[in-house]
C-alpha cells in the first residue's frame, strides 16, 4: 500500500514538473527522494537489502570437503 502510495506520489511530482515548469529544481529533489523510498521497499521485499531474508543472507549452504 505504501508503494502504491509512493509511486502515486511520484508520478504527480513528474507531471507537476512538465505541467507547471516552475520550482524544477525542488520538484526534481522530491522525485529522486520518492524514487529513492520506492528503490529502499522494492529490494526490502525482495529479500536484496541486508538483514531481510533473501537470497543475499550469510547463510550459505556447506560443501562437503571444502567447509570446515
Amino acid at each position: 500500500m505504501l508503494l502504491l502510495a509512493l509511486l502515486i506520489a511520484f508520478l504527480a511530482v513528474v507531471v507537476a514538473m512538465f505541467v507547471l515548469r516552475r520550482w524544477t529544481g525542488r520538484l526534481a529533489s522530491l522525485a529522486t527522494l520518492i524514487a529513492g523510498a520506492i528503490m529502499a521497499l522494492w529490494l526490502a521485499e525482495a529479500g536484496l537489502l541486508p538483514g531481510s531474508k533473501g537470497p543475499l543472507t550469510s547463510n550459505r549452504p556447506l560443501v562437503p570437503g571444502l567447509d570446515r
